[in-house]
């Protein structure tokens, strides 16, 4: 494989598994940080990167069209193929379409249909099944490299064993993470910034996450306007989840400035804006969002306005049209659907739906969220005792967010222990006053 090809692999997989089309630049203790580029607008088409999401998508979709062309005219090699597998999952990070993922999942099973055994786009489909949740399967992957006669080069090290972190981190197992992200940057320095920054978050230190997050941001040469709106989107998460509304909106205005039409950016701002009690704008920009994408998630977030203005009957007939919607997620990517349709049960108050889902989920990637997650829905069936030993798990490891905490307190009030509920919903106050 020519140095290019490696340089592109490693960056696509990179920006698959950690959800943004991102990748630090492999910088020592000793580098200063680099000049930065600054992009101007140009009249020649194609030149410089995608200042607009629009524009991104309109290049993503000719690229997956040229890639797969390419892959028809050459069935035989199995790097045409996974290059269309990747332009097909670069796409789905835009998107969000699970039938993007379906389709990269399709040409890497033509890729390994072709390819010669031992050989094939395993760290390619590893990216694939992380992003799916399904973590065992990328574990295969990963240990197919393992066996590989050819060790990978620094940069595949790096990030095969930096992926090997982000499953120990789902799993719940926090130093076994941290650990192997360290063995990760003594391979390509500052290649875990993106995840220690998403680490930090969620065990309560959220000043360590936000310095990471701007590490991140300095390591680049040239950070592309879609690199800088998603990292001025995650700084305004971080405010969010803090419940600094005017704090985070000033992020997400900004994201969508630098990166405007990206609906991930977008629906923040409808989220901010609906707890704002601004219902109205929320709602058009909601409306927006579902025209251009048909995601569920946001038809529930219409759904729950609607509800919450009395109007049963048009909640009820967007719930309905949601839930076709998850059902067809849950058939297609069970793993990567049952976190998010956990929301949509417990909005529709369906606590056998949740419970459900919630272990499934909890089967899937025993992280914190996860457990979080099951407990409550433990609790809303009338489970107390096995939410309150849910609960105890996460609050005796390392992760630190609101809902841990008010979730907490929820469960040790249903349970009479008056006291520990009041600590928990200090803590939770503490760190997010609208929790």
């Amino acid at each position: 494989m020519t140095s290019h090809l490696a340089a592109w692999k490693w960056w696509i997989i990179a920006a698959v598994v950690i959800g943004a089309l991102w990748v630090t630049d492999r910088l020592s203790d000793a580098d200063s940080l680099p000049e930065q580029i600054v992009w101007e607008d140009s009249p020649f088409s194609g030149s410089g990167p995608p200042r607009t999401y629009s524009e991104a998508m309109t290049r993503s979709k000719l690229a997956v069209t040229n890639a797969g062309a390419a892959a028809r005219a050459k069935p035989d090699q199995w790097l045409m193929h996974e290059i269309h597998a990747s332009e097909l999952m670069a796409r789905a990070q835009l998107s969000g379409s699970y039938e993007d993922y379906a389709a990269a999942g399709q040409a890497l099973d033509a890729a390994f249909g072709v390819a010669v055994k031992g050989s094939g786009p395993h760290l390619m489909r590893a990216a694939l099944d992380f992003s799916m949740h399904r973590l065992a399967g990328a574990e295969a992957q990963l240990a197919a490299i393992d066996r590989y006669a050819v060790p990978p080069d620094p940069g595949d090290r790096a990030e095969i064993t930096a992926v090997r972190g982000d499953i120990a981190f789902y799993r719940g197992d926090y130093d076994a993470a941290w650990a192997l992200y360290d063995q990760a940057d003594a391979l390509v320095p500052g290649s875990t910034l993106f995840r220690r920054a998403i680490f930090a978050a969620r065990t309560g230190d959220v000043d360590g996450a936000d310095a990471y997050f701007a590490q991140a941001e300095r390591a680049y040469r040239s950070p592309t306007p879609q690199t800088r709106g998603y990292m001025a989107l995650q700084r305004g998460i971080l405010d969010l989840d803090r419940g600094r509304l005017d704090d985070a909106m000033v992020h997400f205005r900004e994201a969508d400035r630098l990166f405007p039409g990206r609906w991930l950016i977008e629906e923040h701002i409808a989220e901010v804006l609906n707890l704002q009690g601004k219902t109205a704008e929320a709602e058009t920009l909601y409306r927006a969002i579902v025209k251009r994408t048909g995601h569920p998630e946001f038809i529930d977030a219409l759904a729950g306005i609607a509800e919450a203005r009395g109007d049963t009957a048009e909640a009820a007939r967007l719930y309905g049209r949601s839930a076709a919607i998850w059902d067809k997620r849950l058939k297609l990517f069970p793993e990567a659907t049952y976190g998010h349709a956990i929301d949509h049960c417990t909005a529709r108050r369906d606590w056998p739906c949740a419970l459900r889902l919630a272990e499934a989920n909890h089967r899937a990637r025993p992280f914190g969220e996860a457990k979080i997650k099951l407990a409550a829905a433990l609790l809303a069936n009338g489970r107390t005792d096995a939410a309150r030993a849910m609960i105890e798990q996460v609050l005796a490891s390392r992760w630190r967010t609101p809902d841990l905490h008010s979730t907490a307190a929820d469960i040790y009030q249903a349970a009479g222990l008056t006291q520990k509920a009041e600590a928990q919903r200090k803590l939770a106050t503490a760190s997010n006053p609208l929790s």
